[in-house]
C-alpha cells in the first residue's frame, strides 16, 4: 500500500452556527491524504484529478455556505420549495436565514466542529473514489496567524457572479495596520475586538429593524443571481457599511476610519480575506 498528500489543497471559508457565539465566519485549510493499491499508471491517484475532482466536490460541498449542526435543540429548519429555512435561537436572540438551498449545508449532530465536519467530508469524498483507495484522511486546519491579530466576519456580496453572493458565508481573517511606516498591534487588536464574530451588512441592503423579545435584530435581504436572500440576526452582532463588503472596500473603510480617529497620521491596511489573499489600502497623511 502507498500513500500520497496534498498540503493546502483547497480553503473553506464558510460561516457556521454556534450556541454561544452566534453566526461565526470561519477558513479552515484543507490537507489530504489517500492510500491504497498502485493503479496502472503506478499512482494511488492522479495529482491533476485531485485538484479537479476532488478539490472541487469539498468547495461544492461546503465553500461559501452556512453550515448548521442538523441535530442541534437550537436549530429549526423549513423546507420551502427549493428554498431553506434556518432559525437559532441562542442567548443573544435569534438568527433567520431564508435562502436557496444550496447555500446551507446542514451537518450531522450537535455542534459544527472540525471532527463533524471531517467525518461528512471524508464519507462524501470516499464514495467517489476508484477501488484501489482503501483509506481517505482529511484533516482541517486554521491558519496559523502567529502573533498577528485576527477577526471573524460573515457577510454576502450581492453583485457576484459566484458563490460570494450567498448572504452568509465567511472568512477567519489576519489584520495588519502600519501607521506612520510601523506596525501598530494597538489598532490591530481594535479592529480584530470591533469585528470578533460580526456580520457586516450593506447598508442599502438593510430591509428594517425588529425587536423580538425586546432585543433589535437586523433584517437584510437582496436578490441576486442565486434567488433570493433574507437574513436577520441581533443589531449587537451586526457592522454596517455603506458600501458593498468586498475585501477591497472593507481595507478602504478601516484605512479611512483609522485616519479619521487618528489626524495627522497615515495609515497603510492590509486586510485579509480568509487565507494568503486580501486587499491593501491607505489613507491619512503624516504631520510634518
Amino acid at each position: 500500500m502507498a500513500t500520497l498528500f496534498v498540503d493546502n489543497l483547497t480553503v473553506l471559508d464558510f460561516s457556521y452556527l454556534h450556541a454561544k457565539r452566534g453566526l461565526v465566519g470561519d477558513s479552515w485549510i484543507v490537507d489530504l491524504e489517500l492510500s491504497g493499491d498502485l493503479d496502472d499508471q503506478s499512482m494511488v491517484f492522479d495529482f491533476g484529478r485531485i485538484k479537479k475532482s476532488i478539490k472541487h466536490a469539498l468547495d461544492d460541498i461546503a465553500d461559501h455556505k452556512l453550515l448548521a449542526p442538523a441535530d442541534s435543540e437550537h436549530l429549526n429548519v423549513e423546507r420551502i420549495d427549493d428554498r431553506l429555512q434556518l432559525r437559532w435561537q441562542y442567548p443573544n436572540g435569534e438568527i433567520l436565514m431564508r435562502a436557496p438551498e444550496s447555500s446551507s449545508l446542514l451537518v450531522p449532530g450537535m455542534e459544527v466542529s472540525k471532527g463533524a465536519v471531517t467525518l461528512y467530508l471524508t464519507e462524501l469524498v470516499r464514495a467517489s473514489l476508484p477501488s484501489n483507495i482503501t483509506e481517505v484522511l482529511i484533516r482541517l486546519r486554521e491558519e496559523n496567524t502567529g502573533t498577528s491579530p485576527y477577526y471573524h466576519y460573515s457577510h454576502g456580496l450581492k453583485k457576484h457572479d459566484g458563490n460570494c453572493q450567498r448572504i452568509a458565508h465567511g472568512h477567519r481573517s489576519r489584520i495588519e495596520i502600519f501607521e506612520n511606516g510601523r506596525r501598530s498591534r494597538y489598532w490591530e487588536k481594535l479592529w480584530a475586538d470591533r469585528w470578533e464574530d460580526i456580520y457586516i451588512g450593506t447598508e442599502e441592503d438593510l430591509e428594517g429593524t425588529y425587536y423580538l423579545d425586546e432585543i433589535p435584530h437586523h433584517r437584510f435581504r437582496y436578490t441576486s443571481e442565486q434567488g433570493l436572500f433574507e437574513l436577520m440576526l441581533p443589531e449587537d452582532n451586526c457592522y454596517l457599511v455603506a458600501s458593498d463588503s468586498t475585501v477591497e472596500l472593507l481595507a478602504e473603510h478601516i484605512a479611512k476610519q483609522l485616519a479619521d480617529e487618528a489626524p495627522g497620521k497615515h495609515f497603510v491596511v492590509r486586510a485579509y480575506e480568509g487565507v494568503s489573499k486580501g486587499a491593501l489600502a491607505e489613507a491619512g497623511q503624516m504631520r510634518i
